[in-house]
């Protein structure tokens, strides 16, 4: 839903929004949740780039979302893929350096 988001929202204000559903807790703290939700928006993020550079699915560590995947990649080219994984890894680090986990959702949202 974030990455679907980010590709029609036109400003900060509309990306923002979209940082609660990264951020929500789900069973676990608010930092673990929100690593997990990063890892996993990592590896879809790959993906995308993997599919903008025409890579064969064999690459895929998410082959089982590939239609999902193509409906997004309009708007997912190979250089927003790749400064997308940047961010979040970036948001990782700071997770780990004890950043509060709202600024990063909200900064991850943001930046994509």
């Amino acid at each position: 839903r974030l990455l679907a988001g980010a590709s029609t929202a036109r400003d900060a204000v509309g990306r923002l929004a979209l940082s609660r559903d990264l951020a929500s807790g789900g069973g676990r703290t608010e930092r673990e949740a929100l690593g997990r939700k990063l890892r996993a928006l990592a590896s879809l993020v790959r993906d995308l780039g993997a599919l903008a550079s025409a890579a064969d699915d064999r690459w895929l560590a998410n082959a089982d979302l590939r239609s999902d995947l193509e409906a997004l990649r309009r708007s997912w080219d190979a250089d927003r893929a790749l400064r997308a994984f940047a961010t979040v890894d970036r948001a990782l680090g700071a997770l780990e350096r004890n950043a509060s986990p709202k600024v990063v959702a909200d900064w991850v949202a943001v930046e994509l």
